[in-house]
């Protein structure tokens, strides 16, 4: 998608901004308005007015550039057209014979042939809308994304590294944080002043910096977690980058990621310029000579289980040593050896950064929760949940004393930022867990963290559609029903077009879009939820062809519907998140409703292919990794919640409140600071 100033104002913002205008004209205003309106967009009275005095020519610009984006936003800037065109009744009254035989007709035809039904009037009926104010922004406002953006302090998504981008190619009036925190965004910062021939020193302190950035200039995944293709670079560019790396690079550091090295240094022509040093360090990792380490000091203390030594090591790297002591506290598992090791790393735990003690709160709190498994997500540009046993157990006492430990440090710190005054966190935040790992994040109408629980639309929604729409081969829409223990009770696919058990039906598979194609499933919530249906599961897989990252439009999403059978198909005000498809995966899964508590839990993640050579891509060869994914966003949290870190953020600088109404700060699902406020969070909250 082409970014834009206006993409960014409306996806970072929730506004545009408009130049001040002198016209009257209320009539433009109104029409503009209703046109938002019937995309579930509101505007605010700061925006009608603005509107309302822009000339003719001010409106039909905004138009022309506002509107497009906010059906692109909802999926409305496409035709949908399933293949049973009176869905979902058509469907619902069809007999098992009919449906076989369209089915088997349009597959013997390699999807050329359709059913052809007449498109029967749908009654228009009035669906209650929540919408999403659309407010007016400065210019201010905008520029101050930038900075807001280089300051965070974890992952940001290849969507907001592209807005990094479009900052620093077309706005010359940017403002630079003191300091960029996070090394992968400050790696593209520096990729792109070496493209313009800038000086990078100042950015550069470590030669996994330099991989970073070179990495970055090949379009290969900064975080170093796969394999990047270095191609041939000019030769100036090859003499800057190799005098770098002389004046930082260390053997140590360059046996972190000894593979990518051995590449890099040949596409580097490492030895036409590079110092002695420089020389002799790449010599030893083409050569696969042992390099000493820091690790390998540390390893072998741990083996011959020298704890002082150990420790001693470790307070050198506290950041090393916040991530090994778990693995210490099991290796020295009687109580004294395990007191020392909480002592000693609370010595240290002032200079780990914030998003570090964070992730290891959260951890150690699932501990003492005693889970009997634990889901991580790997590093990479692809996000995949595993869930793995859970490591033996510890000492009650052990883990509290570590946890009270940890809140203690991070209250000390919160303290030192400025005061918020009386505070009132929303309990709700406690289902939805602190962002992280945003690289491999899915572009769409919003992101929040995997895991996330949001309200699943107004409660006189009857009706949970899910859709999808796609360009190209064969992709398809299914939905998987559960029970509370994560069990496959029905699955709602080509297989399985409709359940007359929880009133669940498909619109059609279609196998072939050259033109562009639409699936939709819709599931009677309340019927399913009362017939034992906990979870239902969205499922996108490609049936055949190319992954998603190959095809020219893939996209997902969901609408809750008060009255199925009435006004369109897919009715833009009512969608409730749409959601661009484009890894380099043939299996997704977006999100998991959870159907007793009325939400949606947001997952944003890939499956492996469950069949064995040949088999179908289907539901049913998927079955085990989908209920391993269904467990893992739901049964296994091991992450520390917006409410625990907003909690501890107002015991540091401020005065927790129990209502809303006499707070100075809020922090909920729908008022102040959001889990859609990913970048906020990271920037100001992490730090």
């Amino acid at each position: 998608m082409t970014t834009t100033k206006t993409r960014i104002c409306v996806k970072k913002l929730g506004g545009v901004v408009l130049p001040a205008g002198d016209a009257d004209e209320p009539q433009g205003a109104a029409t503009l308005a209703a046109t938002l309106m019937s995309l579930g967009f509101a505007p605010s009275q700061a925006l009608y007015e603005a509107l309302r005095r822009s000339s003719v020519e001010a409106q039909q610009a905004f138009r022309d550039e506002v509107v497009p984006l906010l059906e692109e936003l909802k999926g409305a800037h496409v035709e949908h057209q399933p293949m049973y065109p009176n869905f979902p009744a058509q469907v619902m009254e069809a007999s098992a014979v009919e449906l076989f035989l369209n089915a088997i007709t349009h597959y013997w035809t390699r999807g050329q042939w359709k059913p052809d039904y007449e498109t029967l009037p749908r009654e228009v009926r009035f669906e209650q809308t929540k919408f999403s104010e659309l407010g007016l922004v400065s210019e201010e406002d905008y520029l101050a994304v930038f900075p807001r953006l280089l300051s965070s302090n974890d992952s940001l998504s290849a969507e907001d590294k592209g807005y990094i981008e479009h900052f620093m190619i077309e706005e010359p009036r940017l403002s630079f944080p003191e300091t960029i925190p996070f090394k992968e965004n400050l790696c593209v910062v520096a990729g792109m002043f070496l493209e313009a021939d800038k000086d990078i020193r100042p950015l550069v302190k470590t030669a996994t910096d330099v991989l970073r950035v070179v990495t970055y200039l090949n379009d290969g995944d900064v975080s170093l977690a796969e394999n990047t293709r270095f191609q041939s670079m000019p030769r100036a560019q090859r003499r800057r980058i190799v005098a770098l790396l002389d004046e930082v690079a260390n053997a140590e550091d360059v046996d972190r990621h000894r593979g990518k090295w051995v590449r890099l240094f040949h596409s580097l022509h490492v030895s036409e310029y590079a110092s002695e040093g420089l020389n002799a360090i790449a010599h030893k990792v083409r050569n696969n000579e042992k390099i000493e380490t820091f690790n390998g000091r540390v390893e072998h203390a741990l083996q011959e289980r020298e704890l002082e030594d150990l420790l001693g090591l470790l307070r050198q790297r506290p950041g090393v040593f916040a991530r090994r002591v778990d693995e210490l506290l099991r290796t020295f598992a009687e109580p004294e050896p395990q007191r020392a090791v909480v002592a000693a790393f609370a010595d240290v735990a002032e200079k780990v950064p914030t998003r570090v003690l964070v992730q290891m709160l959260g951890h150690f709190q699932s501990r003492a929760a005693g889970a009997e498994t634990r889901v991580v997500f790997p590093k990479g540009a692809a996000q995949k949940a595993r869930v793995i046993p859970a490591a033996p157990a510890l000492a009650p006492e052990t883990v509290a004393q570590l946890c009270e430990g940890l809140e203690t440090t991070l209250r000390t710190r919160f303290a030192q930022l400025e005061p918020l005054g009386k505070v009132w966190v929303d309990p709700e935040l406690a289902l939805c867990p602190v962002p992280s790992q945003q690289r491999s994040a899915s572009e769409g109408a919003f992101n929040v963290a995997r895991g996330t629980h949001l309200e699943l639309g107004d409660p006189s929604k009857t009706t949970l559609r899910l859709f999808i729409y796609w360009v190209g081969r064969d992709i398809d829409l299914s939905a998987t029903l559960h029970d509370a223990e994560f069990n496959l009770i029905e699955p709602i696919a080509y297989t399985n077009l409709k359940s007359e058990n929880y009133d669940a039906c498909h619109s059609g598979d279609i196998t072939s879009a050259p033109e562009g194609a639409s699936e939709f499933i819709d599931i009677t919530i309340d019927k399913a939820a009362e017939h034992g249906i906990r979870y239902v599961v969205m499922n996108v897989l490609v049936f055949s062809g190319p992954s998603f990252a190959r095809h020219e439009t893939c996209f997902a999403g969901w609408m809750t519907r008060e009255h199925p059978q009435s006004n369109e198909v897919f009715d833009p005000k009512t969608v409730e998140h749409k959601v661009d498809l484009a890894s380099n995966a043939r299996n997704a899964v977006p999100v998991v409703f959870d159907l007793v508590a009325r939400k949606a839990i947001w997952c944003d993640l890939i499956t492996p292919h469950g069949g064995g050579f040949g088999a179908p891509n289907n539901v049913e060869t998927n079955q085990a990794s989908i209920e391993r994914v269904l467990e893992a966003i739901v049964g296994a949290q091991s992450k520390l919640s917006l409410f625990d870190l907003f909690r501890l953020h107002a015991e540091g600088r401020g005065q927790l409140v129990e209502t809303r109404e006499e707070a100075d700060a809020v922090f909920s699902l729908d008022e102040g600071v959001t889990p859609y406020a990913i970048n906020v969070i990271s920037s100001d909250y992490l730090a």
